[in-house]
């Protein structure tokens, strides 16, 4: 009975947590309607790395493994096709990323990816140390992606004593 002669006087403080209640539900309801409605055009690219081997069979000895050079891949894991200027390495240094290219080779990083399609580019074991071998042991290295809009992304990897130890392993 207490209660209901106490909301009877004052049904105005009731009256300003129910709108505080209908307040929070609405803000609530339209962040999620933008999160939901920004989901088509959502653009994300995973990148990673991986060392190649190459396997030869060798008649009465068997197969023999060996290393042949390192792989930078893009994944699209967004919403919408990304069209890649660049994909490869990069090393950091003096505070900008400095894109490595083959020098003996004619190299074409460009890829246009659709949502969840993957692009690769290989680099032989040569080709990276001798990119390498005149950095700075400490330098990082980077898997770098670049795309039309400007979007810039890159995965670090190591440093430049790490590939190059891995590589000549």
């Amino acid at each position: 009975m207490n209660i209901i002669q106490w909301c009877n006087e004052n049904n105005g403080f009731l009256t300003a947590i129910l709108s505080l209640i209908g307040l929070i539900l609405s803000v609530t309801a339209i962040v999620v309607s933008i999160r939901t409605a920004r989901l088509p055009y959502k653009k994300k690219l995973m990148l990673g790395s991986s060392l190649l081997l190459g396997v030869s069979r060798i008649p009465l000895r068997g197969t023999e493994t060996s290393l042949v050079g390192l792989s930078s891949t893009a994944t699209n894991v967004g919403n919408r096709t990304i069209s890649l200027t660049y994909l490869g390495f990069a090393i950091k240094k003096d505070g900008k990323l400095n894109k490595m290219y083959p020098v003996d080779r004619p190299f074409d990083s460009t890829a246009i990816l659709d949502p969840s399609e993957m692009h690769d580019v290989q680099f032989s074991r040569e080709e990276i140390i001798k990119g390498l071998s005149k950095e700075d042991q400490s330098t990082t290295v980077y898997v770098y992606a670049s795309d039309t809009e400007g979007t810039e992304y890159k995965k670090r990897i190591g440093t430049v004593g790490k590939v190059i130890a891995s590589l000549k392993e």
